[in-house]
């Protein structure tokens, strides 16, 4: 009975994600250092310099996303819950590397957040936004963490669209970069534009994705998110800017807008009176693989 009992606990362990293992970040400073992506830019300057600039890089202190949860912080958790909690709510998406944090790190980014939106000091402000700036999704985050189901990414490893299957050597100094099949599909963004029970339909849950497979891939479409978000450049790496609803260049190859426009009168009987107005025929197609706008 003793050996079964070893045996088994042996086996779980094989099940246990790497995450589980690692260090414990309590702090913003420490869980910024266990994903600090500084170093890839020693080679990737131009993909580096992209991301930066991108939601992605901003997916914490992007303007709209502090208003809304500190409107969901002071209305549901300080209501319903704790602070703390914001790490199992919004951050799974817009911080994946939380799951390497302790509670008290969702405390701290929901008490930084209320800070930068609501507090009168300017240099509060300022600070607070400074200091969740250091948090956000990273080269680590999607070439590591979200590779794999439930981020049992080995230590390591980084994954991407090119290179081995299964190298022998590591191909940096310090880590192999294995060749991904699912860093290219659109199950892949899934993870965090999807959020919804699988096989729940967008009518009862709305989301990118759903809106992609109904309204895109079931007519045939064959286009994945990335080659729409992620284009290839000039020279020749997919582009990390994930440009979006708010990039106008880039709205303009999803939608077409035609305007037909007349001037006339009409007659407003109220006032027994003559009043100029225009007439519009408004075209508009959605060209896009998914409903627009959606976030």
């Amino acid at each position: 009975m003793r050996q079964f009992l070893v045996f088994m606990l042996f086996v779980s362990l094989l099940f246990i994600p790497h995450s589980s293992f690692s260090k414990q970040a309590n702090t913003i400073d420490e869980l910024a250092e266990m994903y600090n992506v500084e170093e890839c830019s020693d080679c990737h300057e131009e993909i580096h310099d992209e991301w930066k600039s991108s939601w992605h890089g901003k997916s914490i202190v992007d303007p709209r996303v502090l208003r809304t949860w500190r409107t969901f912080i002071k209305r549901g958790l300080d209501k319903e819950m704790e602070r703390k909690d914001l790490k199992d709510w919004c951050l799974p998406c817009h911080l994946p590397q939380i799951k390497d944090a302790s509670y008290d790190v969702g405390k701290q980014i929901s008490n930084l957040i209320v800070i930068a939106v609501d507090d009168a000091d300017g240099a509060k402000r300022e600070s607070a936004k400074k200091e969740l700036s250091k948090l956000n999704i990273n080269c680590l985050v999607c070439h590591g963490y979200k590779e794999l189901p439930r981020g049992n990414f080995e230590p390591g490893v980084l994954y991407g669209p090119r290179g081995e299957q299964d190298p022998e050597e590591a191909t940096h100094e310090e880590f192999k970069t294995i060749k991904s099949d699912f860093i290219k599909t659109s199950e892949f963004c899934a993870q965090c534009h999807h959020g919804c029970p699988k096989g729940m339909p967008s009518s009862v849950c709305s989301s990118l994705y759903t809106g992609y497979i109904e309204g895109y891939v079931v007519g045939g479409g064959t286009e994945t998110c990335q080659d729409c978000h992620m284009k290839e450049t000039e020279e020749e790496y997919k582009s990390h800017k994930f440009p979006g609803i708010f990039d106008e260049d880039f709205v303009k190859e999803g939608v077409a807008l035609t305007l037909d426009v007349r001037t006339t009168n009409y007659f407003y009987h109220l006032e027994d009176r003559v009043v100029p107005a225009i007439v519009l025929k408004i075209d508009l197609t959605n060209k896009a693989g998914h409903d627009v706008p959606h976030g």
